[in-house]
């Protein structure tokens, strides 16, 4: 449970680097701090004492997740965000996130908590939102799974090569559907998909390079 305290300034939140917010029981903005003015584009100066918090985020009024903890209206959470659950750092909490089109002039996925603040005899007394900007290790791991997603339809449609290859015992093409004899590298390639890569092993560097695999063994 968080608790209210007078004796901590106001000052000491505002210059936290953790973008931050925060609301009373009649939903109206006391405090937005300056990273919280940064993410957003919003300033402290056009929310403090209105209700309008959540026109930094979206284009029509609705509630924000400091709101629904306001409220305890827990219900309302599957309607508003796809992805929630009950906050990691407080039990009372909540925690949201998701895509955010032109949140400061950028677009952004943000996780955002939200906590109740009660004060010494139990009363609720506000409610902070705090949010994190995640969206270089979103968009990191959204790449990560569409490459994922993508060897696996490229297994998945990968057919087994079986049966009889014709293949030229001189020069070791082979002869594809078409009767055309091609390298087997290409071949592969047009009916697997598999590539390769050229080296050379040690027996044929010996076979063709003498001089340099005898310096080579000095």
């Amino acid at each position: 449970m968080l608790t209210a305290t007078s004796n901590i300034p106001p000052e000491y939140f505002s210059e936290s680097a953790v973008a931050t917010f925060i609301i009373t029981p009649e939903h109206e903005v006391i405090f937005w701090n300056k990273a919280c003015e940064q993410l957003t584009g919003m300033k402290s100066s056009q929310l403090m004492l209105t209700k309008n918090h959540w026109s930094a985020f979206y284009e029509y009024e609705r509630p924000c997740l400091v709101d629904i903890i306001i409220d305890g209206n827990m219900s309302a959470l599957p309607k508003l965000y796809k992805e929630f659950g009950q906050s990691k750092l407080s039990p009372e909490g909540m925690r949201a996130e998701g895509w955010y089109s032109n949140l400061g002039g950028h677009d952004r996925y943000i996780i955002f908590e939200a906590v109740p603040i009660f004060n010494m005899t139990g009363k609720l007394v506000a409610a902070i939102e705090t949010l994190q900007d995640v969206t270089e290790i979103k968009k990191e791991t959204s790449e990560k799974e569409h490459i994922i997603k993508e060897l696996q339809k490229s297994f998945a449609k990968n057919t087994t090569l079986k049966g009889f290859i014709p293949i030229c015992s001189s020069c070791k093409d082979i002869r594809d559907k078409e009767g055309s004899w091609i390298p087997p590298e290409e071949y592969f390639l047009k009916e697997s998909k598999l590539q390769f890569s050229h080296g050379i092993c040690p027996k044929c560097v010996h076979k063709l390079y003498p001089g340099f695999s005898e310096k080579f063994k000095k």
